[in-house]
């Protein structure tokens, strides 16, 4: 098989996975850029949980209870 790297617009994403995929292909990676908001946004809820835990507001977990908890 070949690789093809192609840069399409959003709106036409679904129409040429589905194309790639009855030509017997396979998608194997989709937007970066939205793969990208979701890690951003990942972040920010993390660093934004981290605040409350440092502000009291929320209380933390050990790594001891991570390992622990199973």
């Amino acid at each position: 098989m070949t690789t093809i790297t192609a840069n399409i617009p959003d709106n036409l994403k679904d129409k040429v996975k589905k194309f790639i995929e009855e030509l017997g292909g396979e998608v194997i990676s989709e937007s970066k850029s939205s793969m990208k908001k979701a890690v951003l946004k990942e972040l920010e809820e993390a660093f934004a949980e981290a605040k409350e835990i440092k502000d009291g507001k929320k209380q933390g977990i050990t790594l001891e209870q991570i390992l622990l908890a199973e």
